[in-house]
């Protein structure tokens, strides 16, 4: 499958203190990252609550991170707020074209259209203007990054080996993955352990502070979390991200993170909700009601 992803967005950091300035802004080990590799990461205000869960990966001496586009100004703001004196500059990179590619023989449809291939997970392949991300989950996947000018031509030749679908496909495939994503109805609404973020390995409790840290590291080492994302289906058609869960006594108990048609009769999604009652009967607020999958990691008892 060949996907636009119009939903996601791409911010450029850029100068000679980039990097620094997002180790210190971000949950993850930005400056441990390793050559060729991407990084999911937490954006925190200061009461651990998040921003934004960007992937980041280098592109020659810059950074690229890659969010829900319905966030991404506001994100940008926010980060420049604290750039100060570092020598790092911050901007949306609005000539960019994000591709998604997913399902057997993925890896062969970009090696046909004349693209690397990153092998391990995570890996990042560059190849003049055009970067490859491979991204977790399965069936396997790849993000491709390229410029406006250069997209046509690029789908032209990914459309010889693979169909087109729309971007809904990929973030039903990250649902599946118990991959969070923070969209505008729930900025600010969940810390990172309520999304599972240091399951996904989006979260270094070793690297140095960072907003919201000191919240982070005290549920992660003094605490237990009382929310915890899961992956959950329902029949009908997909709530918005935000839409409030219930229980059977009709207390709100959750919050959607993200839904996606599934079939035409049902969906599926990824929805923080209390512990206590995530054995329970749960629904929708419209009245639908909910039933449990499984997720590919196992959450901490």
């Amino acid at each position: 499958m060949l996907m636009p992803l119009t939903h996601l967005a791409v911010i450029e950091a850029s100068g000679t203190d980039a990097t620094a300035f997002l180790h210190g802004q971000l949950s993850n080990d930005v400056q441990g990252l390793a050559p060729g590799a991407s990084l999911l990461a937490g954006y925190c205000n200061a009461k651990g609550r998040l921003y934004a869960l960007p992937r980041l990966w280098q592109a020659g001496e810059d950074w690229q991170l890659c969010l829900p586009a319905d966030t991404a100004e506001a994100v940008l703001k926010r980060l420049r707020m604290f750039v100060l004196r570092s020598r790092a500059t911050l901007a949306l990179r609005a000539d960019l074209t994000l591709l998604g590619v997913a399902g057997e023989g993925a890896a062969a449809c970009l090696a046909q259209a004349g693209l690397a291939v990153p092998g391990a997970l995570n890996a990042v392949a560059q190849q003049q203007t055009v970067t490859a991300l491979r991204w977790p989950g399965s069936p396997e996947r790849f993000l491709v990054c390229v410029g406006d000018e250069a997209a046509p031509a690029l789908w032209a030749a990914l459309s010889a080996s693979a169909r087109p679908a729309p971007a809904s496909v990929w973030r039903l495939l990250d649902i599946d993955a118990g991959l969070p994503s923070i969209y505008a109805p729930t900025l600010e609404a969940f810390v990172p352990q309520m999304v599972n973020l240091e399951l996904v390995d989006g979260v270094s409790f070793r690297k140095g502070c960072y907003p919201g840290q000191e919240i982070v590291a005290r549920m992660h080492y003094l605490g237990k979390a009382s929310r915890r994302m899961y992956r959950l289906g329902a029949a009908g058609s997909p709530p918005a991200p935000g839409t409030p869960l219930q229980d059977a006594d009709g207390r709100e108990v959750g919050n959607v993170v993200d839904a996606q048609a599934a079939d035409r009769s049902g969906c599926r999604l990824l929805a923080v909700v209390q512990v206590t009652a995530a054995d329970g009967a749960l629904r929708l607020a419209s009245g639908e009601a909910l039933h449990r999958l499984p997720l590919p990691y196992a959450l901490e008892p």
